[in-house]
C-alpha cells in the first residue's frame, strides 16, 4: 500500500490518505500531502502522492473543496483539476479557511477518491 503526504507552506501537517488504482482495481497509489503557503492574493497548497502502479494510469485529478464529503471514496468536491504527474499546486485558496483535498487516478476511468486530507489555510501575508 501507498501513501499520499499533504502539506501546507508556512504549516507542515502530514495526513495518511488511500488512492485506489483506476476503473475499480489495480495498484494503490498513497495518500496526499498537503502542503500551504501565505500569499497577498490568497493561500496555495501544494500536494504529492505516490503514483498508481499501473502503467494504463495516464493522469490524476486533485479534488478539493471546503466542506468534508464524510464519505470515503467520494469525489464529490467543489472544485478539481487534472494533473498530469503526481503532483499539483491549488492556488487562490481563502485565507484563514479549512479546506478538504483527495485524490484519484485517471486511466479512461476516473478511480474512486483517495482518503481526504484537510488543511487550515494561514492568514494571509501583508
Amino acid at each position: 500500500m501507498n501513501w499520499i503526504r499533504a502539506s501546507v507552506t508556512g504549516l507542515l501537517l502530514s495526513v495518511v490518505v488511500l488512492v485506489t488504482g483506476c476503473g475499480g482495481g489495480g495498484e494503490t497509489g498513497s495518500d496526499p500531502t498537503v502542503t500551504v503557503a501565505p500569499s497577498s492574493a490568497g493561500a496555495t497548497a501544494s500536494l504529492t502522492w505516490d503514483p498508481v502502479h499501473d502503467s494504463s494510469v495516464m493522469a490524476y485529478f486533485v479534488h478539493y473543496g471546503r466542506h468534508s464529503l464524510g464519505q470515503w471514496g467520494s469525489c464529490a468536491y467543489e472544485s478539481s483539476m487534472h494533473a498530469s504527474s503526481p503532483s499539483a499546486t491549488v492556488t487562490n485558496l481563502t485565507p484563514e479557511t479549512r479546506y478538504y483535498f483527495a485524490v484519484s487516478a485517471y486511466n479512461g476511468l476516473e478511480s474512486a477518491c483517495s482518503n481526504e486530507v484537510s488543511i487550515q489555510t494561514p492568514r494571509a501575508s501583508t
